[in-house]
Parts: structure tokens; sequence; C-alpha cells
């Protein structure tokens, strides 16, 4: 498998998946928050046409591990994709991956702004089954469900790891 798109809550785990698929098998990773965000940080959406233009020409590639929340922007790889992973953990899972990890964003963030954005952050993520959008349990169910190709559903760390044998 050549094109994989990775699904799931903030913390499931898709960044450290896509990097261990990508290490043993040399697939360039596209991670949908650069791809999503201004770079410098987490706070300004880029322009709608740029991000377009990224998917389109990504989407020409041979190879490529696209991984992220952003249910909106990975459906536009499935057309292309020969493999789809829906990370579909727990809460308490994807807190404690979201506390290890902490901020993405405090790096580039003053102190208060990334602990207000990180706060902010796991509120959102905490009620990813309570909204109905894209991003949200039920959009990546909706995603998971109309996927025609090979395809798993995640539900604990320990089936995770068989992906990667």
């Amino acid at each position: 498998m050549k094109r994989i798109v990775i699904i799931g809550n903030s913390g499931s785990g898709k960044s450290f998946l896509a990097r261990r698929i990508s290490a043993s098998r040399g697939i360039p990773v596209l991670h949908l928050d650069e791809l999503f965000w201004v770079p410098g940080g987490f706070d300004e959406k880029r322009p709608a046409e740029i991000v377009k233009a990224e998917i389109t020409a990504k989407k020409k590639e041979d190879e490529w591990i696209v991984e992220g929340v952003f249910g909106e922007l990975a459906e536009q790889f499935l057309d292309r994709a020969d493999y789809l992973i829906w990370l579909d953990l727990p809460w308490t899972v994807c807190r404690e991956g979201l506390m290890e990890r902490g901020s993405e964003s405090a790096k580039q963030l003053d102190s208060i702004k990334a602990e207000e954005s990180f706060e902010g952050l796991l509120i959102w993520a905490e009620n990813y089954w309570n909204r109905s959008d894209p991003r949200s349990h039920v959009g990546h169910q909706r995603i998971f469900d109309g996927f025609a190709g090979a395809k798993d559903q995640i539900t604990d760390r320990q089936a995770a790891e068989k992906i990667l044998k």
C-alpha cells in the first residue's frame, strides 16, 4: 500500500502511526495540520485555493501518507488512496496522548497563549463524539463507511501496533 489516509481524533496517535509507517516503508507523510493552518501557528487558516492546489499536487504523487483530523481534507485523497486507517480510540486514550505530547503550538506561541490554545484543544477533542462535522466521530464514521478500499478501524493501541508489522 502506497497511498494511505489516517484519520482520528486529536491525540489518537495519527502522526505517530504515520511516522512509523513512513520510517518502515519510506513513504512521505503529509500532516493535514500543516496543510490547513498558515505556518507558524494554529490560529490562521490557509487560503482555500492554496489548500486545494496542494491537495491536487500531492494526490498526483505515487506514494503518500496523509494524516489528520480534518475529514473534509482527508476525503479529497480517498479517490487515490489504497488504504484507510481510522484510529477510533476512546477519549481516555486520546486525552493521554494529548497530555503526553503537549501543545504543538507551544513551540510557536508565547506560554500564556499556548496554554489557552492547548486548553481549547482539549475541550474541542473531548467533544469529538458530540459534534457532527467532518472532524467528528460521526464524520469519520461516514468517511470510513463510504470508503470501498482496504481499511481498518483501530479501537485500541495494540491493534495499531499490528498494522506496523
